[in-house]
């Protein structure tokens, strides 16, 4: 074989190579998108939590993302663990509001942002079991809660909070891409089902970046190039500064070799 022949052959390798890794780095959706705010005070009454509760431990296999709060305790560098998350000033305001005035939604959901912020997961659900008591129809507190499930990994059970609240409000193409994420996230993925809620969000916003940017990720995981093409289109006339475009690109290449 001809020195020219085997250069030809390494760089078609390391081609496919790094358009694996390429691809890979970019076609997983982010952290939910959606948020919450406390809305006004409900009439009916929550139970007041388990004290047993107060301590309990982070779910198996706690993610290391961002959020809100910035301790760092035993779950790892970033990542506060639980016991540093409910001794904290803020946790424990918070709790005692809620724990005081069990019938005001407001504290009960108040708490739960403080707790989700805080990354403890299981407690912030626990405050938002009592806020949905209250009201189960409330927009705020569903998405919150389907943020809590899907930042604790449990993708179906996130699924099922962002449809109540879409059954609320089927506008918001924040929520609709954080429910199309529960079904790349989850295993088995479902990419066409995400696909199918990413396009209800960009015909409500077609300006929508994030579910633009998860289209891409959908249609790189089905190995779908007209779907990952138009995707980089969209963004480049929407976001052409964005970070990501030039990985985009870059897999949208490898396919095509």
């Amino acid at each position: 074989m001809s020195k020219n022949a085997i250069f030809c052959v390494i760089g078609i390798f390391l081609g496919f190579i790094v358009g694996f890794f390429v691809a890979n780095g970019v076609s997983r959706p982010s952290a939910p998108v959606a948020a919450a705010t406390a809305p006004a005070p409900a009439e009916q009454a929550a139970g007041p939590l388990d004290p047993s509760q107060s301590d309990a431990p982070l779910p198996p296999g706690h993610p290391d993302i961002g959020g809100a709060g910035g301790a760092t305790g035993a779950g790892g560098a970033g990542v506060p663990s639980t016991t540093a998350a409910a001794t904290s000033a803020e946790a424990q305001k918070a709790m005692e509001k809620a724990d005081r005035t069990p019938k005001e939604f407001d504290a009960q959901l108040s708490a739960a942002q403080v707790f989700y912020n805080l990354q403890d997961y299981k407690k912030a659900a626990l405050y938002l079991d009592r806020a949905l008591a209250l009201k189960p129809q409330n927009f705020d507190a569903l998405v919150l809660m389907g943020n809590t499930k899907y930042d604790d990994k449990d993708f179906t059970g996130a699924a099922t909070f962002y449809e109540q609240a879409l059954a609320v409000n089927a506008n918001s193409p924040d929520v609709r891409t954080d429910f199309g994420n529960t079904f790349f996230m989850r295993t088995p993925p479902d990419y066409d089902r995400a696909l199918a809620e990413y396009r209800k969000s960009v015909a409500l916003d077609p300006s929508h970046v994030n579910s633009w940017k998860n289209i891409a990720s959908a249609g790189l995981r089905k190995g779908d190039r007209t779907i990952v093409s138009e995707a980089i289109e969209r963004l480049a006339t929407i976001s052409p500064q964005n970070p990501e475009l030039p990985a985009l690109r870059q897999s949208l290449d490898a396919m095509s070799r």
